[in-house]
């Protein structure tokens, strides 16, 4: 099965479609809480067409969307832990040959560094042993903080957490019945 990917930027966009957004990435952030709480994919998709009134493709969307982001942090966790595991490791070898060579000065920078990584990668360790994942914000951590700090309004947060649909097609339907990719030349 051959899968494209097609990003795309949608232009003149009405109230209409705002809307649409809204209620798909409601949809998504609250299926990411029911996966996170290991309710049986089925049961979600059918809670979240009903609750959000949706049609079952789209909220077949919306939950393989929430799960597509848990799965991706899920292994950002593993990478993170195996470059955290390296700098530790690097430096603890750094410490341990160049013994006679180094101040106390350098000594001491370097043991604040290691201590400071291996806090990290006890961390991510944890999420590992765990099987969970750092807390998700959707509509990026900046806009988070700009809107904690009320640099952003309201409606600013809202716009940037609001602003993404995502549609899977499939080959014997010619596309997505419900969002359709017209090539122009």
């Amino acid at each position: 099965m051959m899968k494209v990917t097609v990003k795309a930027v949608l232009i003149n966009v009405s109230e209409e479609h705002k809307s649409i957004m809204t209620v798909f990435c409601s949809a998504v952030r609250y299926s990411f809480k029911r996966i996170l709480e290991n309710k049986k994919i089925g049961d979600i998709e059918k809670d979240v067409a009903h609750r959000y009134r949706l049609n079952i493709r789209q909220s077949k969307d919306a939950v393989e969307n929430a799960r597509q982001t848990i799965a991706s942090q899920k292994e950002l966790v593993k990478i993170n832990y195996n470059n955290y595991l390296k700098k530790v490791t690097a430096i603890k070898n750094i410490l341990e040959d160049n013994t006679e060579k180094l101040s106390d000065k350098k000594r001491k920078a370097l043991i604040s560094k290691i201590e400071k990584r291996q806090r990290k990668l006890d961390a991510y360790k944890r999420f590992i042993d765990t099987n969970t994942i750092p807390a998700v914000i959707f509509g990026t951590k900046e806009m988070f903080m700009k809107r904690c700090k009320g640099l952003i309004s309201k409606d600013e947060w809202q716009d940037c957490r609001n602003n993404r649909i995502y549609s899977r097609g499939d080959k014997t339907k010619k596309g997505n019945p419900n969002l359709r990719v017209i090539r122009i030349d």
